[in-house]
């Protein structure tokens, strides 16, 4: 586990490699300021021993705040052990309070609603909802710097995962265009390095999801009915696991083209709207 360098003051992150079996190989958890710190995420459970002393060192005795961006275990399994040794305040938007509650009954978290400011040091971060791969998922904006701290919405290499039972492709599509219209100069992802040309990365994003919603119209004109047979077809050639995560973002395209007028669901197999 190896600190990712940033390339700019007052931020630091760390890289949290995956345990087995996960889709994604690593979150990262960002420290924001010189003093008190913010900590947005806190990483998988698996590594919260690799977690909590670095948090500790590089805040000086740990965080003031905890942000939670949204209530996949990735970002969210170390918090209890980080709230537990520093005693930071969490914060997270009211849906996915709810959410975290299985994984996480023992975090109390503040709720955080789009809009809201939170201050620690010299660092002010407003919240920032951008539904679509949770539905309550929050980035948090630096205005003072243009700098996003974005958690799942825009990454690099890979697009975003979204997909049932709560993610939505409508939802996910707006806050992209919401992101371009906010224009950060820089996005602090929850994977990948920093997203330097956020307006570009967007824009290749928001071609790529036109590009699936064109190979799924394709699939459904030629008699394919359900997502299973549409990701054998479109993710052909790929490991098995890729095709079953694709499966799933297949029914969000199908979801968003059934709300769209485009498409309907009958009883699970789907056909063009005639």
């Amino acid at each position: 586990m190896a600190k990712q360098d940033a390339p700019e003051a007052g931020i630091r992150t760390l890289r949290v490699e995956a345990p087995p079996r996960s889709f994604m190989d690593h979150v990262l958890v960002t420290l924001v300021g010189e003093g008190p710190h913010i900590l947005i995420d806190s990483g998988y459970e698996e590594g919260i021993e690799k977690v909590r002393p670095w948090v500790m060192e590089n805040s000086g005795g740990g965080p003031e705040v905890l942000l939670l961006t949204h209530h996949h275990y990735d970002h969210l399994g170390g918090g209890e052990a980080i709230v537990e040794a520093t005693g930071a305040r969490v914060y997270a938007h009211p849906v996915e309070i709810e959410l975290m509650k299985e994984r996480a009954p023992g975090l109390e978290p503040v709720p955080l609603e789009d809009g809201e400011k939170i201050q620690a040091g010299g660092v002010e971060l407003e919240a920032f909802l951008t539904p679509g791969h949770s539905p309550g998922h929050l980035a948090f904006w630096w205005k003072e710097r243009d700098i996003l701290f974005g958690g799942d919405n825009v990454l690099m290499p890979n697009s975003t995962w979204v997909g049932p039972p709560r993610g939505n492709l409508t939802h996910y599509l707006e806050t992209l265009e919401k992101i371009r219209t906010l224009a950060p100069r820089v996005i602090f992802p929850g994977h990948g390095p920093p997203v330097t040309d956020p307006a570009g990365r967007i824009e290749a994003l928001l071609r790529h999801r036109a590009q699936r919603e064109t190979q799924v119209l394709t699939a459904l004109s030629e008699g394919l009915e359900t997502p299973e047979e549409m990701a054998q077809r479109i993710y052909r050639g790929m490991e098995e696991r890729v095709i079953q995560i694709g499966t799933t973002m297949i029914i969000a395209h199908l979801e968003k083209l059934v709300e769209d007028g485009r498409v309907e669901n009958r009883e699970g197999k789907y056909a063009l709207d005639a």
